[in-house]
C-alpha cells in the first residue's frame, strides 16, 4: 500500500480573522433585512416583508457560506477547491489546463482544470487579494507536471516563474 500524499493547504479564500468579520457583516445585513420586513403594523405587511426578505436572506446565506468555506488543497495530483460546493479533480486525468487573468484593477490569475467529469476553477489569490505564496505556487506547478494535456506545461512554467519573482505576472 502506497503512503498517502501530504495535504498542502492553499491560501485561497479568507483567513480566519477576516472570515469572522465578514460573517458578522453578512449577519448584520441579513438581520437588518429581516427586521425591516418585521416592522410592519399589520399581519399582512409582516407576511409581505417576510416574502420579500426570504429570497434575499437565502442569497446572502449562500454567499456567506461560500465566503466562509472557500479554500483549496493539493493531495498529490488531486486538486480540491471548496466554494459553495467541493470539487476535486485528478490532474493526471485533466483534458485541458488554462490560466487567465481576471479583474481590471488588480489582475487575478484564474486556473481552470477540465476533466471528462468536471471543471474546477481556482483563483490564485487569497480573499484579501494576496497572491499565493511561492511554496504553494511551486507545489501546484509540480502537481501540474503530472498532467499530460494542452496547457499544463505552460501553466506549470508560469507558476514557477511567478514563484521566483511575482513581477513576472505583470
Amino acid at each position: 500500500m502506497q503512503p498517502l500524499a501530504p495535504r498542502i493547504t492553499l491560501s485561497v479564500g479568507y483567513q480566519s480573522g477576516t472570515r469572522a468579520v465578514v460573517a458578522f457583516l453578512m449577519l448584520g445585513v441579513v438581520l437588518t433585512i429581516t427586521c425591516g420586513g418585521l416592522c410592519g403594523v399589520t399581519a399582512r405587511s409582516v407576511l409581505a416583508g417576510l416574502l420579500v426578505a426570504a429570497p434575499v436572506m437565502l442569497f446572502y446565506g449562500l454567499l456567506m457560506r461560500s465566503i466562509l468555506r472557500a479554500g483549496g488543497w493539493l493531495e498529490g495530483s488531486r486538486l480540491t477547491v471548496v466554494n459553495v460546493a467541493t470539487r476535486t479533480v485528478d490532474l493526471r486525468a485533466a483534458r485541458s489546463v488554462s490560466l487567465r487573468a481576471t479583474g481590471s484593477v488588480k489582475r487575478t490569475p484564474l486556473l481552470t482544470v477540465t476533466t471528462d467529469a468536471r471543471t474546477v476553477k481556482l483563483i490564485l489569490r487569497s480573499g484579501e487579494g494576496v497572491l499565493l505564496p511561492p511554496g504553494e505556487l511551486v507545489a501546484l506547478a509540480a502537481a501540474l507536471d503530472t498532467a499530460r494535456c494542452p496547457g499544463a506545461a505552460e501553466t506549470a512554467g508560469w507558476l514557477r516563474a511567478v514563484a521566483a519573482g511575482p513581477r513576472t505576472m505583470l
